[in-house]
């Protein structure tokens, strides 16, 4: 791993759980990334100098004298008009090798619009599908749930949404996804030889389970760029919430959180 000049390194670890590591270190900040051991890291608690880091493959393999480098940025997005027609991972980065994008660097989770400065949701965005549009209309501003059994074919539908929608750009953040949708979302875009107006950013059931807390961060990222930088209409659609859920929970049991219903945090 490349360090910075004059940059710290920290190797003594306090603590180490089944997905974190504490140690005392200084000028961290929230959510800051870091290098642990080879591993990528994200602060997620600091008390005074006293530091956790949650690692996103696991502390398998991390030892109490492992380096610890943090980066001095939480994660971010670079947001271009070359995102269009891109596949990404939870971080950001390119996938199948393609060059990294160019453009703005952009912190991803950043404070949200206050409810009473935002216009009224009054813009129909129409998806060609009569049973959304009539009866669980998406509004522009808005956000919609479907509700799916695992046996029904919730991702087809998503793919049809996001061919037949009114919009400029469409974003796709996909957690947890097997292989297969993968490719089906993937071919389904390429044949419809729609990919120059979808971004997709991608965690797969092979991708650690942490990841997929990253991935709508990063699709909401994108979207306001092209929707309030570019003035483009706009729609994100999230596969599927269920699976980001238990990612939450993975994560509160890993950091041996009290538990609530069905072990959610």
């Amino acid at each position: 791993m490349n360090t910075k000049a004059f940059q710290k390194i920290y190797t003594k670890i306090e603590n180490i759980t089944k997905a974190t590591v504490t140690l005392k270190a200084t000028g961290v900040g929230n959510d800051e990334l870091a290098t642990v051991g080879g591993k990528l890291a994200q602060v997620v608690k600091m008390d005074g100098d006293t530091v956790t880091l949650q690692i996103f493959a696991g502390t398998e393999n991390i030892a109490t004298d492992s380096e610890v480098v943090f980066h001095g940025a939480p994660p971010t997005l670079r947001v271009s008009d070359e995102l269009a027609g891109r596949f990404f991972n939870a971080y950001g980065e390119p996938l199948y090798g393609a060059p990294i994008t160019t453009g703005e660097v952009r912190e991803t989770g950043g404070p949200t619009v206050n409810p009473f400065h935002r216009k009224q949701p009054s813009e129909l965005i129409a998806t060609g599908i009569a049973g959304i549009d009539l009866n669980n209309t998406i509004v522009s501003g808005q956000k919609i749930p479907f509700f799916a059994d695992t046996d029904q074919p919730y991702n087809e539908v998503m793919a049809m949404v996001a061919l037949r929608a009114e919009a400029d750009k469409i974003i796709l953040g996909g957690m947890g996804m097997t292989n297969d949708d993968f490719l089906y979302f993937k071919n389904v875009f390429e044949n419809a030889g729609a990919l120059d107006r979808i971004v997709s950013f991608v965690n797969t059931t092979e991708n650690p389970p942490v990841e997929r807390l990253l991935v709508p961060d990063m699709a909401l990222t994108a979207a306001e760029y092209f929707a309030v930088d570019k003035g483009q209409k706009v729609l994100v659609l999230l596969t599927d919430m269920t699976l980001y859920s238990d990612a939450l929970a993975i994560v509160s049991n890993r950091m041996d959180q009290i538990p609530s219903k069905d072990s959610m945090p």
